[in-house]
């Protein structure tokens, strides 16, 4: 039931935005729509391998193709009104292949943290590169960053896991995450958010031809400020309103209102078919079961059978 709530909300978030999307697709070039597509699918990829460094990092890792279902079908609760109904939907899957419910959680919260800090970073480096006034505006995710990052410190983050779990009376499951396992899901969200930026800036780029390096750099940037301004506004499903009001004052420097809304909403659709892509990919890859083993030759009768009359040997 879960679950198909869930689609049905992510098909009418596709469905409520078939207008804007008609008129894009007359204004930017259908490669660029396409690029950019494949490159937030990337990025999705990268997202899963952050996660799942970290579920590694706690214990047996599931294979990736089990791990890619439980990601992917588990992301699907986001666009359930509430942050939290990913995290429930993963612990939920996680169970078939032995992933404790305190460790699911403890490894999608942490994969959230991981992707909030570096995002904040890769916003705050992009903002500041291409345009260091709108810093001034958003001077708090310079603030946050620092605390962030003390709060992903092995000795700091495994204290604040301890406590979460015994205020979520699961203290007898301890879990926790070693430095390598933090470092590898950093990587893997660095690459993530580079991929997510340039889903946003090959379109910025089309609709501002004249200077591809700094929307290369402003889309990145903005696209990061955007995803954890939506992420932070916990009421509205994966972000919808506050993510695009966010992009289109973060592209303002470059873009005018009506061509950074149009990408703000491109890019929402685009992120939306990526989404329900790699749950449906999972889902395929989920139905393949491991090879079947060759049938048994039939077993060779000790004597051999009587001929029967009017046989014999010439």
């Amino acid at each position: 039931m879960f679950f198909a709530v869930a689609l049905a909300l992510l098909v009418w978030s596709v469905l409520g935005r078939r207008d804007e999307l008609g008129d894009a697709l007359t204004r930017l070039d259908a490669g660029t729509v396409a690029l950019s597509l494949v490159l937030a699918c990337a990025g999705l990829v990268a997202q899963m391998l952050s996660w799942r460094s970290l579920l590694a990092a706690t214990g047996d890792a599931p294979p990736l193709g089990a791990a890619a279902r439980i990601y992917y079908h588990g992301q699907l609760g986001k666009y359930v009104p509430g942050s939290v109904w990913a995290v429930v939907a993963q612990a939920e899957l996680g169970r078939a292949h032995r992933v404790t419910r305190a460790r699911s959680a403890v490894v999608a919260l942490a994969a959230l943290a991981v992707l909030l800090v570096v995002g904040g970073a890769v916003a705050v480096v992009g903002l500041a590169a291409a345009s260091p006034g709108s810093l001034s505006t958003y001077w708090w995710a310079i603030a946050v960053v620092p605390l962030g990052i003390i709060g992903l410190l092995p000795p700091v983050f495994n204290r604040l896991v301890a406590l979460a779990l015994r205020l979520m009376r699961r203290g007898d499951d301890p879990v926790r995450v070693g430095g390598p396992g933090l470092a590898r899901s950093a990587a893997w969200a660095l690459v993530m958010w580079l991929l997510f930026g340039a889903h946003a800036a090959v379109l910025v780029a089309d609709l501002a031809p004249g200077d591809p390096g700094r929307a290369a750099v402003l889309g990145t940037g903005a696209f990061a400020l955007a995803w954890v301004v939506g992420f932070l506004v916990v009421i509205a499903p994966a972000g919808t309103g506050p993510r695009e009001a966010a992009l289109v004052l973060a592209l303002a420097p470059l873009l005018s209102s009506a061509d950074a809304l149009l990408v703000a909403l491109v890019s929402r659709v685009l992120m939306v078919v990526a989404d329900a892509g790699a749950a449906g990919a999972a889902a395929l890859l989920a139905r393949r079961g491991p090879a079947r083993a060759p049938a048994e030759a039939p077993a060779v009768p000790a004597t051999p059978p009587d001929p029967g009359p009017g046989t014999g040997s010439a």
